[in-house]
């Protein structure tokens, strides 16, 4: 799939306000995943988050598993934000032949062992590992909680791991 017409986005909130009343406009987005093992396996879940999708876009819930397996079924100008809850999610999906040019970070909750990257983002030191490591591999990671607002990942041998506004 052309990785202009592909977002990835990691929001442990999955479909939320900011997601329907923001991302979906600003990206001019066609397709909707939410690429989620637990929301894939829970019909409630997928109907309430058709609910909140505006009909005119498509709506795919789907196991992470199976994520590359539908991308690969679509047309190649299909503008399509992919949602994932957290970092090892992605690399799960990737682990499934899933690829992506650039990675968003939206929200990822605080919890023990994370620290404190933004007030919306919060990065144990294994995920932060694994973003380098798409960094490393030529992939762009950034923090955008709201359209324009970007802190990006940069990674140096004099620096170490910084974050970055352009």
């Amino acid at each position: 799939m052309n990785c202009q017409n592909l977002f990835v986005r990691i929001d442990n909130r999955l479909l939320h306000g900011q997601v329907v009343q923001f991302w979906i406009p600003y990206l001019k987005v066609e397709h909707l995943i939410i690429a989620d093992d637990v929301a894939a396996a829970t019909p409630a879940m997928a109907s309430v988050y058709r609910m909140a999708v505006p009909k005119r876009i498509k709506l795919s819930v789907v196991r992470i598993s199976a994520l590359q397996l539908l991308l690969s079924q679509q047309t190649e100008s299909e503008k399509t934000l992919v949602v994932l809850s957290d970092v090892f999610d992605l690399a799960r999906a990737m682990m499934s032949r899933f690829d992506c040019a650039c990675v968003t970070i939206g929200n990822v909750h605080s919890a023990a062992g994370r620290n404190r990257i933004t007030d919306a983002v919060y990065l144990s030191t294994e995920e932060l590992a694994a973003l380098v490591k798409l960094l490393d591999a030529g992939r762009k990671v950034e923090i955008q909680t709201f359209p324009g607002d970007v802190l990006h990942l940069r990674h140096s041998l004099e620096k170490g791991v910084t974050w970055v506004r352009l």
